[in-house]
């Protein structure tokens, strides 16, 4: 668990004034394009949320817009506020300045909004493209923090220093436990684009007008919790502010949204992720799924406004978007909807209920190892150069996501495409539809190693 009782990995904000390569810097952090960048101010304006490795630690690392600490209105106001929460949750705050500029008022002020954050800070002093303004980077220490890291992130300078500053600064690791079921009753989740239905959907479910309904996007600005029965049991429904992408949004209020609806995400455990049937599956439904499976929640796809298509050709169109551009949810669970008509209501539920039950599978370790030897067998780990992947076993370390530690010959042998394919193997398996199942592969050295590398196929020894 991470700061502030966050779940999952620890969470690592990048923060600074507009400009100062903040997203560029994420990028190479992230070792791909995630981040808009472009050379003028303020053009990341919403945070930017990803799973990435730091020393070989998962963090989740989080670009933010622009701060301007002397903002009390419009956009500036709402990227403080947004910058605020992030810094509340945070483990490491990566303190991006500009070198070529030295240390200005804004820095200054940033500071004093970071200090009680104290020793968990890095100041990054960026655009440092040469060994002079690598010198000259020494001016910020003005700013009361202890670490001065001179980085380039266009060119790719001091990132190893800034890895290992942030990798001293997370919270001490530990082995993941099996994991009981959170305290209270199933939380789901609504979330997805502006406009697509949420709160009609929840309307329809709790058969009672609670939140306001527009054909207006945005309209809901705050996640909200809403409590019922469902076959005896108690469940919470949360419907969460529209995710929408960066750039879009012209309401202030609305640009806190996306970090409501990750917080959401973090809190629940089954996401109810609705899609808009008339208008199809768009790019940003896709990143709000990938958000969730990275968090390590089930999904229930939610085709809402079907009774608009579906005695059309629109139907058979919208199935087409939904296996091309959500084709990586595993195992996925599509419940048709209509809110106006009622269609698939009764369903909808209980199907997230059974996806937050299959979450509870605790796979005996006899079971587990069989289950492997028998993957590796029907599909031979390929040969890299002349060295082959050899599996010694497995065990579960925990569940909500099922998450297993398997004991190997060398990890870097597993291609990515043979990783994906254990993970589908063991989902099948043990029954577990929707979800992510997370594999964690450990070298560990045997004195046959070496005589059991001459043979051909793996050895999938059980112990």
């Amino acid at each position: 668990m991470s700061k502030s009782g966050r779940e999952g990995p620890p969470l690592v904000a990048i923060v600074g004034r507009a400009n100062v390569g903040k997203s560029t810097l994420f990028n190479r952090l992230l070792r791909e394009s995630r981040s808009l960048v472009e050379d003028r101010p303020g053009v990341t304006r919403d945070r930017v949320a990803s799973l990435s490795l730091i020393e070989g630690r998962e963090v989740l690392l989080v670009d933010t817009g622009g701060l301007d600490p002397e903002a009390e209105l419009g956009i500036p106001a709402a990227i403080r506020r947004q910058v605020d929460l992030v810094v509340a949750d945070a483990a490491v705050i990566v303190f991006v300045v500009d070198a070529r500029d030295g240390v200005l008022p804004g820095d200054q002020q940033i500071a004093e909004l970071l200090r009680r954050a104290g020793p968990q800070v890095v100041v990054v002093a960026n655009k440092a493209d040469n060994p002079k303004l690598e010198a000259a980077s020494a001016e910020f220490h003005r700013l009361g923090f202890p670490e001065i890291i001179p980085t380039s992130a266009a060119h790719a300078r001091g990132l190893v220093d800034l890895e290992i500053a942030i990798a001293e600064r997370l919270p001490a690791s530990s082995e993941p436990v099996a994991t009981e079921r959170r305290a209270g009753p199933p939380r789901l989740a609504i979330v997805g684009r502006p406009n697509v239905g949420k709160s009609s959907l929840l309307n329809a479910l709790l058969g009672e007008e609670r939140n306001i309904v527009a054909d207006e996007p945005g309209t809901t600005r705050d996640s909200t919790d809403s409590f019922l029965r469902v076959d005896e049991r108690e469940v919470v429904l949360v419907d969460t502010a529209g995710m929408r992408k960066p750039g879009r949004r012209s309401d202030r209020l609305e640009r806190g949204s996306a970090l409501m609806a990750l917080r959401t995400i973090e809190r629940a455990d089954v996401g109810l992720l609705v899609l808009d049937a008339e208008t199809g599956v768009a790019e940003q439904d896709a990143k709000i799924a990938r958000l969730a499976l990275d968090r390590g929640r089930p999904l229930v796809l939610v085709l809402n406004k079907w009774d608009t298509i579906e005695n059309g050709h629109r139907g058979a169109e919208v199935e087409r978007q939904l296996e091309r551009r959500l084709g990586f949810v595993p195992e996925p669970v599509i419940v048709r909807t209509s809110a106006i008509t009622g269609r698939g209501l009764a369903r909808l539920l209980p199907e997230a209920l059974r996806l937050y039950d299959d979450l509870d599978v605790e796979v005996p370790t006899a079971e587990l190892n069989r289950a492997l030897e028998e993957a590796t067998s029907r599909n031979v780990p390929p040969l890299r150069g002349k060295r082959r992947a050899r599996f010694f076993y497995a065990t579960q370390v925990a569940k909500r996501p099922l998450t297993l530690l398997v004991f190997m010959n060398d990890p870097t042998l597993i291609a990515p495409n043979y990783h994906r394919y254990l993970e589908g193997f063991f989902r099948k398996r043990f029954g577990v539809r929707s979800s992510p199942v997370r594999l964690m592969l450990r070298g560990r050295a045997e004195r046959s190693e070496e005589a059991a590398d001459t043979k051909d196929g793996p050895a999938a020894k059980t112990r």
